[in-house]
């Protein structure tokens, strides 16, 4: 058999590669790790194989050293694979990278165990990479932006749902897309210094006339002269109101440790703004991540098993001063 991907669940070769995107996650932050420890085993599995090709995948094509030929070329190159895997033959060799041993255990999962009920999801997430890399070095309409961060940001909080096993019942499209636009919106803040370095235009046309500014990403001074307009506080209101609305939502969820991440999501997200920190290069983390990091084992099995028995206590405290949510001016 010239592939060894995918495994069958019970064999250590599967347990390592599920291992090795927890250990990818986890050597980023705490933050983008600890999603994989609130799950029962089969969904943490899952997901970790599906976050982890995403994260590995979206940090080189957001790469400042590729030019946006360059990014294409790398889609065009990961195709193959992807449509591959959407069509249930993708084994891979020795010599893969190991982000498509990812990928091709994390179909293979989806297949039996989900029956295909993600696949649109990851279908969404696929086509708006491909979006995401054709709108480098150009200024877009609020429209096709909110089209984007929908396929990219709501559906990756869909495909969490879904692949965890969460009972949401008629909220997981009204969670995933209110968790996945605030996110979208935050990120584009925070990261576009780096983005735009990159060859990625976060601020809108429609957001430019609403600021009464008219520039060209070319122009000096560009990124300054968003900020000085207002540009921080714009985005700010509209992700407010998005998290605002997951909190109010957050109530009708029947499992305890479900409606605690989402508060504790929404949390985190308003920290930047709450707390004064909505800056180009700021970060948003978990607090108590350190903590964490430091109980849990080296080996990725075991960390698991402990991480998985007290996700709930870290889960339990607020990240931040719930009072301050209804501070913040009415939307």
């Amino acid at each position: 058999m010239s592939g060894i991907s995918p495994l069958s669940r019970d064999s250590s070769g599967y347990t390592f590669t599920v291992n090795s995107a927890r250990h990818y996650l986890r050597r980023r932050d705490f933050l983008t790790y600890a999603s994989q420890l609130v799950p029962a085993p089969l969904g943490s599995e899952t997901w970790s194989l599906a976050w982890g090709y995403m994260r590995m995948f979206d940090d080189m094509l957001d790469s400042s050293s590729l030019n946006k030929e360059q990014a294409m070329e790398l889609m065009r190159a990961e195709k193959r694979t992807v449509e591959a895997g959407f069509a249930g033959r993708l084994e891979v060799p020795k010599t893969a990278p190991v982000r498509h041993r990812w990928l091709a255990q994390f179909f293979d999962n989806e297949r039996r165990y989900y029956s295909g009920a993600a696949l649109k999801v990851v279908k969404d997430l696929y086509e708006s990479a491909w979006q995401d890399v054709a709108r480098k070095g150009v200024v877009i309409p609020q429209k096709e932006m909110d089209e984007l961060l929908y396929k990219k940001a709501r559906s990756f909080f869909k495909l969490y749902f879904i692949l965890s096993g969460f009972d949401l019942r008629d909220q997981i499209d009204d969670l995933s897309y209110l968790l996945g636009m605030g996110l979208g919106m935050l990120d584009d803040v925070l990261d576009i210094q780096g983005d735009y370095e990159a060859g990625y235009v976060n601020i809108t046309k429609d957001e430019m006339r609403t600021l009464g500014i008219d520039l060209e990403p070319e122009d000096r001074g560009f990124l300054e002269r968003i900020i000085d307009a207002g540009y921080l506080t714009l985005r700010a209101k509209r992700i407010m109101s998005l998290l605002l609305r997951a909190r109010r939502l957050s109530r009708v969820i029947r499992e305890a440790p479900v409606r605690s991440l989402v508060m504790r999501l929404t949390e985190i997200f308003a920290a930047p703004i709450l707390e004064g920190r909505l800056l180009p290069g700021q970060r948003y983390f978990f607090r108590g991540g350190r903590l964490a990091d430091w109980i849990l084992p080296s080996n990725e099995s075991m960390a698991y098993k402990v991480g998985h028995r007290f996700i709930r206590l870290f889960l339990s405290y607020p990240q931040i001063r719930p009072g301050r949510f209804w501070h913040y001016a009415p939307l």
